[in-house]
């Protein structure tokens, strides 16, 4: 994603990044203070931006009966371990259809099929520039076993059993969320 500044915007709709102050910087996110002026000239002095290096992907693996496979995993940043889809961070210069296989795989142990992009977003485009990808695929052969550095278990769930825990709250990460909400809307 192309970010303004002072030198190259030639939309006048769009903010124009005039300064930036990194306060952060590391392998997987770095914070910036920028001062930004919005299309009606208004200064921004202090807007703190989240930047990632690349999108992360998010996967919706069904089988041959419209079950859906979801990872549970522990989140230390929330203080939760709660079910999701397979997802992940796009490698610099991969395909998101590539992640997305290569995530299946790596926190399921299956293989998968019939990659399709179904959607893409950014989740919080007021504070940064992280990128969601939304996958769905068909369930291939399980060649493997799941990452246990990352994930504490794996289990095929039925769309009943899907919808009751989105009615219960049990999927708490947006990604995830969105995910089977956009599953469920294109499933029969």
């Amino acid at each position: 994603m192309v970010f303004m500044d002072s030198k190259n915007n030639q939309n006048s709709d769009l903010p124009v990044r005039l300064e930036r102050r990194t306060v952060f910087e590391s392998e997987y996110l770095s914070l910036h203070v920028d001062r930004v002026r919005q299309p009606n000239g208004f200064i921004i002095e202090r807007f703190h931006f989240v930047e990632y290096p690349g999108p992360a992907v998010g996967v919706v693996v069904e089988d041959e009966d419209g079950r859906v496979v979801l990872v549970r995993v522990p989140r230390y940043t929330v203080n939760t371990c709660s079910w999701s889809v397979p997802a992940g961070g796009v490698d610099r210069g991969e395909e998101v259809l590539f992640s997305a296989q290569r995530e299946v795989r790596e926190e399921t142990g299956f293989e998968s099929h019939e990659h399709r992009l179904v959607y893409s977003y950014f989740p919080q485009d007021g504070s940064s520039n992280k990128q969601f990808h939304l996958v769905h695929c068909k369930a291939g052969a399980q060649t493997g076993t799941f990452d246990p550095d990352e994930i504490s278990e794996v289990r095929w769930f039925s769309r009943g059993e899907i919808e009751a825990m989105i009615d219960r709250h049990e999927i708490e990460d947006g990604l995830g969320l969105t995910a089977l909400l956009l599953w469920l809307r294109q499933s029969p």
